[in-house]
């Protein structure tokens, strides 16, 4: 298709694995007409700005060619910085009732069904109903126009010794909690041994990055495009924290907590939603219900 159209590969923004250019991206980009990339980004992935100063190797210094995914890495980092206007609103989470939801029923959980229960999908659980609470944050921009995606596609950026991939639980709306520690556990793992279609990285909706699980507290993650949001989770830990009783005694308690950073497109999203949207996850992780499992 490219040699019959005339279209240089490189020109395009793959949204295949590793940034491959597939049929429908060569498709989409027939049927929009597009010469170039949008908003003057690079025409090579990993090249700089020609506003930029060019670094150049000193005496000493090793030189190793980026790989294929790190150059679209960068490519894809870059073009969302440019796309979207990026802001990131922060909140501190109590994860103590999910801690001992998690501590209570794990041993039988994992034996019946063989599965390794981690706090993220009560985490993808609880983003979901945000979600629906809040659709602008599960949406899209068009040329002049806001698309509300009703699937609810999540990705969960899974990081590898040779860069970084965003497996998408596709409909994950439909799953319990079960269905989503399977298929969470499944596209990790599959990702790992570079054996996910391509398909599984493509039509996320909303994603969820973890940097916690190398003890980072909080970060400002970019926005994965076409996205509008991204949700950045810190470290779970146990903190002291002023906790209020019922005759309005205020104690200091050991509490299990997490700061969540949001990073989201300030075009559609305005900081009270995004504020609104996290506080609704926030609630839902406090307040998760034990029938869940």
């Amino acid at each position: 298709m490219a040699a019959e159209h005339g279209v240089e590969l490189t020109a395009l923004r793959g949204t295949g694995i590793a940034g491959r250019v597939t049929k429908r991206d060569m498709m989409g980009y027939l049927e929009t007409g597009a010469a170039s990339l949008a908003q003057g980004a690079p025409a090579q992935p990993g090249v700089p700005s020609p506003h930029a100063p060019l670094a150049e190797p000193w005496a000493g210094d090793v030189v190793e060619p980026m790989s294929v995914m790190r150059q679209r890495i960068s490519e894809h980092m870059v073009v969302s910085r440019r796309t979207s206007a990026h802001v990131t609103s922060f909140m501190e989470i109590d994860f103590t009732r999910v801690a001992r939801l998690r501590a209570t029923h794990r041993a039988r959980f994992e034996a019946e069904n063989g599965q390794k229960l981690t706090y993220m999908p009560f985490i993808i659980k609880s983003v979901i109903e945000g979600l629906k609470a809040y659709p602008v944050i599960n949406a899209s921009v068009g040329r002049n126009s806001v698309i509300y995606r009703k699937q609810y596609n999540i990705g969960v950026a899974v990081a590898l010794d040779w860069g970084l991939i965003v497996p998408v639980i596709k409909q994950a709306d439909a799953l319990s909690l079960v269905g989503l520690t399977k298929a969470l556990n499944d596209l990790a793992a599959r990702a790992r041994a570079k054996k996910l279609d391509p398909r599984e990285v493509q039509d996320g909706t909303f994603t969820i990055t973890n940097p916690g699980v190398f003890g980072s507290l909080m970060g400002t993650p970019i926005i994965n495009q076409p996205q509008v949001a991204i949700l950045g989770v810190g470290a779970i830990e146990k903190r002291p924290k002023v906790i209020t009783g019922a005759d309005g005694e205020d104690t200091i308690a050991i509490r299990t907590c997490a700061f969540f950073s949001i990073s989201f497109d300030h075009r559609i999203i305005d900081g009270a939603v995004a504020d609104q949207f996290l506080a609704h996850v926030k609630r839902g992780i406090e307040s998760f219900p034990e029938q869940g499992f």
